[in-house]
């Protein structure tokens, strides 16, 4: 019988692919911890943890990376109800605009920065402008102070989050806009790709420093925003250079991968990704849990299982089956039990604690 492990040693050795004395349920608690009863969230998220006897597993822990743009000057307002941002540089301003949503709990773009191609020479200058340094001080803190002193950490790899051409598809033009603008003006586009790459490899042979055993980022994989051949033109070239930079440190790259990811498991797989989290069967997803362990193997590891509206939905005596054959078939490879992407609100702290009782049950 395998010996009892602490919860970084059994987190850390499943996704290793290696011998554990049960699995271990990592909760993802994005968006539902807001509106559990304050009693709860006073306490914090560490001790929720203890309260549902779960393993933690700190997605997206502190980037080790600052980074500081001489020259560029912030301008915020609110009017009709909008969030308005201006971004004043010395060689021209980007306009953007979002609006709340109180029952979603969140705020979406209406307006992204780049519409015109002079926008675009406007970002080339941020990009070239911005400088980045090293600073170990909030990963320490985190580590030694803070939840991460328990459970296993997986740093946040780069300050803006997510590959440059994500970034794009999110923050800075739009799906359908960023479409276009390749077409109307590739070589403004691709030049401007081509040097945020290369800034985001500068922040993460920084970041890789840290005392993190996996990084990610917040890439929200999904061909609901692009094509896999963009995806293998664009992303799939920087999450490659990712994990060619971690892997001679004995660390690995696990990417993010909240939506439509049938067509990109094997290309993860094929750029070196040690681990897809937050893969999710439909409706959320596209991909059943049978699938995802087909194509990443027994090499490559899956952290996820549980989709959300399942989580929410399902009784907790239906609840039971479902999990024991998701768990039945996300064997063979590498695995973390989890919800996954995020928890939508309503789901029951009894639901998060019947879910590690089961997970005790397996090895």
């Amino acid at each position: 019988m395998q010996a009892q492990m602490t919860s970084y040693q059994r987190i850390l050795a499943a996704m290793r692919g290696e011998a554990v004395d049960h699995i271990p349920f990592c909760p993802f608690l994005a968006y539902v911890w807001e509106h559990l009863p304050a009693a709860i969230t006073e306490k914090g998220m560490l001790a929720f943890h203890h309260d549902v006897d779960a393993d933690p597993l700190w997605r997206g822990a502190p980037c080790p990376v600052k980074q500081e743009i001489p020259g560029l000057v912030w301008h915020n307002s609110t009017r009709d109800g909008r969030n308005l941002a201006v971004a004043e540089t010395p060689v021209g301003s980007l306009y953007f605009a979002s609006m709340p949503s109180r029952q979603g709990n969140t705020t979406f773009l209406i307006e992204h920065p780049l519409k015109t191609e002079e926008d675009y020479k406007i970002q080339l200058w941020i990009e070239e402008h911005t400088r980045y340094t090293y600073d170990p001080e909030p990963v320490r803190a985190f580590l030694h102070e803070g939840d991460g002193r328990e459970g296993l950490s997986i740093g946040m790899l780069i300050p803006r989050a997510k590959t440059a051409f994500q970034t794009m598809v999110e923050h800075l033009v739009g799906t359908e806009e960023l479409v276009y603008a390749l077409a109307d003006f590739p070589e403004t586009v691709e030049g401007l790709l081509e040097v945020m790459v290369a800034r985001d490899l500068e922040a993460a042979a920084l970041a890789a420093q840290a005392d993190y055993p996996y990084f990610l980022t917040w890439e929200d994989s999904s061909t609901q925003n692009y094509s896999p051949s963009q995806y293998r033109a664009y992303i799939g070239p920087e999450i490659r250079a990712f994990c060619d930079l971690l892997r001679p440190l004995d660390k690995g790259y696990v990417q993010h991968a909240c939506g439509h990811v049938k067509k990109l498991v094997p290309l993860m797989k094929a750029d070196g990704v040690a681990a897809v989290e937050s893969i999710s069967s439909p409706p959320t997803g596209n991909i059943t849990m049978r699938q995802a362990r087909e194509f990443c193997g027994d090499t490559m590891g899956i952290v996820g299982g549980i989709e959300p509206t399942a989580f929410l939905n399902l009784t907790e005596a239906e609840l039971t089956p479902y999990v024991e054959q998701l768990i039945a078939d996300l064997a063979g490879g590498p695995f973390v039990l989890a919800n996954s992407d995020s928890c939508p609100p309503g789901v029951t702290p009894e639901k998060f604690a019947l879910v590690a009782e089961i997970a005790k049950r397996f090895v």
